[in-house]
């Protein structure tokens, strides 16, 4: 097995199920008919500990909604006061004076907002619920005055691919310091729209046009679930190829983790397969991350099947191995949608 076990520098916690949206396209398939919480608050700083004693890390309390949790200031101060750098992803209904003045005090470093179109119709069509995309809006005005950096999130998908580029104009304009683009994966609520897909040449065309959005600074773009971006930017323009500018395509299973709602161990939320569950182990992140067989088998690139497994940026992109289960069954299959044809001579 030819494997590099990185610690995560960024962990996503699902700290609750609870959502009063009903977005086509939730990973989570979130509800507000979730009516209790399967961790606790103890349980939820017994994950923050332990994360804690193998890696400090930013993490990103997300759900469902985050700001459904009451205890969620005192979470984000908790993990501030044991060495995280806090984030918090939100729908933004919750968001108002009290909240994110009580966000701001609790020490959040950054919120994340989602817009998946550039008005009112598109998004809200999106989200299923009418008014969304001003809920947003008004949450962003309230980070703004309160000095609390954000992002925006757009799922990309047939119904709203051509309004990328105006998505990422109104994610500048509003003063967001990062525009993620998140590529479907059909999971969750997501597998009902399955058609929804980028083509591999559609999605080819996408990630060209962020590579022209990210190197003449209209906004610095980040893309989940979008791998191959990486390798767009080397082709692109390999000057980018620094650290700073140009990150590794999938940071699943090596610099990233995801914890879920029942507290298991994931690559990433849009592959729902459990490496181990930390109430069963005794909170301890370290023995799931470092020996997790399934862990393992994502960060061994010569397993990689098809396509990835002969590809000379496989270990720059990796594939999206989500998006190859969720349409193909195996993870460790190629990625569905890349239009690259890489030299037929093996990788490894």
């Amino acid at each position: 097995m030819n494997i590099t076990i990185s610690k995560p520098r960024i962990v996503a916690f699902e700290v609750t199920h609870k959502c009063q949206l009903n977005c086509m396209h939730c990973r989570a398939s979130a509800s507000e008919k979730a009516d209790r919480e399967y961790l606790t608050k103890k349980q939820c700083k017994q994950i923050l500990f332990s994360l804690a004693q193998y890696n400090k890390c930013v993490v990103i309390l997300t759900g469902g909604e985050p700001m459904e949790r009451e205890d969620i200031y005192e979470l984000i101060e908790y993990g501030n006061n044991i060495g995280h750098k806090m984030a918090l992803a939100t729908c933004g209904y919750l968001i108002n004076n009290e909240s994110i003045e009580r966000l701001k005090n609790s020490g959040i470093l950054t919120l994340s907002f989602s817009l998946d179109g550039p008005d009112a119709i598109s998004h809200d069509s999106f989200r299923r619920v009418t008014g969304a995309f001003d809920i947003t809006l008004a949450a962003i005005e309230k980070a703004k005055s309160n000095n609390i950096r954000f992002q925006i999130n757009t799922t990309i998908t047939n119904r709203n691919v051509e309004h990328v580029p105006k998505i990422a104009q109104l994610a500048k304009k509003l003063g967001a310091y990062c525009f993620n683009p998140f590529i479907l994966v059909p999971t969750g609520r997501g597998a009902e729209i399955s058609d929804e897909i980028l083509k591999p040449g559609r999605y080819e065309m996408l990630l060209y046009d962020l590579a022209e959005i990210k190197i003449q600074n209209l906004i610095d773009v980040r893309v989940t679930c979008g791998p191959q971006f990486s390798r767009i930017m080397a082709l692109k323009n390999p000057k980018i190829l620094s650290k700073k500018n140009n990150r590794k395509g999938c940071m699943a299973g090596g610099e990233f983790a995801f914890i879920s709602y029942k507290g298991d161990v994931q690559t990433c939320g849009f592959l729902n397969l459990s490496a181990g569950n930390l109430i069963n182990n005794d909170f301890n992140f370290a023995d799931i991350w470092e020996n997790s067989t399934f862990l393992n088998n994502i960060r061994d690139l010569s397993i990689y099947k098809g396509k990835c497994g002969k590809c000379e940026f496989v270990e720059s992109c990796g594939g999206c191995r989500a998006r190859a289960y969720g349409m193909t069954g195996n993870y460790l299959n190629s990625d569905p949608i890349c239009n690259y044809q890489p030299a037929q001579q093996s990788r490894f």
